[in-house]
């Protein structure tokens, strides 16, 4: 079986998206596939692309037994519209005509957003004699007005044709949220070709130990992107109102919303809320095992109550409570879990009292932390989620031919 995954976002870069699709095309390649990705050269999030690579036309390499394809792409910082469609459309045009690096493919699975390359997946796939997956982890444009980025007008209104339209050319529709695959199977262009497979996480996070908590002020720990939709005003505010002596907050990312943030918690003197900026994916493992307490965060907007952070089941599988503030599916993983706290989202007095809770309750961690493993265990098994995978794989391609 031959399969090729078509992403904007790849190891070595850092993030989310990255270490799923690292997670999910190493395990089927275990599982005997023929496994190639095709992506751009590595600039996520600062625009700059990382050493030992060069920005160039085309790139082959081999990634623990898989395929890889790198080709050109308009490195660009993650911020700024203008820029960052510029950069996603330079890319799924050079992947459409560099496809041919790849051969012949029996199943070709787009990751969406970025919408550009969505809508390029149905040609590069018709040239490889493909079927077409489409992974929607994102609604897009509706996330970016969600998020107040983008207003409402004729440029939303022509990205949501596109995103019709890539929907149209997909055989099989993939989600990892359960909320979201709904909303996706009432999209009139998608009605009836929608599965939900959970995300594929990170190994590493599994080998985390037990919470150690220890006297002082409650370690806390948000790691992932620093965007528009994290909306992590609310935690510095939370961290600012019960201040140093209940809390100590690393954030370890970088995004959009960074430089901002960053210089607010300096302008006001927020000591007790430290940056890391980017951290390798090898490094998150460390910051873990010192966490007594994971941050997740979202904004408040329909959109993201069907939402599934890959963070926040990373912080499960790690076997760290969980300080959530956000409404919807996560809110319920987590109270089904009892692996955490829930505030409702942008609410900064509601989380700051979670915080405090959890200070206060020093003695309950180890437990929240592993009733949220055994939980995970049970409902994100990296196996049984590359398993569906490789079911579906394998369905769609016999379906083609």
């Amino acid at each position: 079986m031959r399969v090729a995954f078509l992403t904007h976002y790849f190891p070595p870069e850092v993030g989310a998206p990255q270490a799923r699709l690292d997670g999910l095309t190493a395990g089927l390649a275990a599982r005997g596939m023929d496994v190639a990705v095709h992506t751009g050269f590595p600039h996520y999030p600062d625009g700059r692309v990382l050493p030992p690579y060069r920005a160039g036309v085309v790139r082959r390499e081999d990634r623990d037994g898989v395929r890889v394809v790198r080709s050109a792409v308009l490195p660009v910082a993650n911020r700024g519209t203008v820029l960052r469609l510029a950069d996603h459309a330079t890319f799924a045009l050079g992947a459409v005509l560099s496809g041919r690096m790849v051969g012949r493919r029996d199943v070709v699975v787009a990751e969406s957003p970025p919408l550009f390359l969505a809508v390029a997946a149905a040609r590069y796939a018709r040239a490889r004699g493909a079927a077409l997956v489409l992974n929607v982890a994102d609604r897009w444009p509706e996330s970016v007005v969600a998020v107040g980025a983008m207003d409402r007008g004729r440029l939303v209104t022509a990205a949501e044709r596109l995103e019709a339209f890539a929907y149209s050319r997909a055989t099989v529709i993939t989600a990892p949220a359960v909320g979201l695959a709904r909303a996706l199977d009432e999209h009139p262009a998608a009605r009836g070709r929608v599965r939900r497979i959970p995300p594929v996480v990170a190994a590493s996070s599994g080998r985390v130990g037990p919470v150690a908590p220890r006297p002082g002020p409650l370690r806390v720990l948000y790691a992932g992107t620093v965007g528009m939709a994290q909306r992590l005003d609310t935690l510095i505010d939370a961290a600012r109102i019960v201040g140093p002596d209940v809390v100590r907050v690393a954030i370890a990312g970088s995004g959009a919303d960074a430089p901002r943030l960053r210089e607010r918690t300096v302008r006001e003197g927020i000591d007790h809320v430290r940056w890391l900026g980017t951290v390798p994916r090898d490094d998150v493992g460390g910051l873990l095992e010192d966490a007594e307490v994971v941050a997740v965060l979202l904004r408040d907007a329909p959109l993201f109550r069907d939402a599934l952070p890959t963070k926040l089941v990373e912080a499960m599988v790690a076997g760290r409570p969980v300080a959530l503030s956000a409404a919807g599916e996560p809110a319920v993983h987590v109270e089904r879990a009892g692996c955490g706290v829930v505030a409702p989202p942008e609410d900064p007095v509601a989380l700051a009292d979670a915080l405090r809770g959890l200070w206060r309750d020093r003695a309950g961690l180890v437990a929240r932390g592993e009733r949220g493993r055994d939980y995970a265990r049970m409902s994100f098994s990296p196996d049984a989620s590359i398993d569906a995978w490789a079911a579906l794989l394998t369905d769609v391609a016999a379906r083609r031919a």
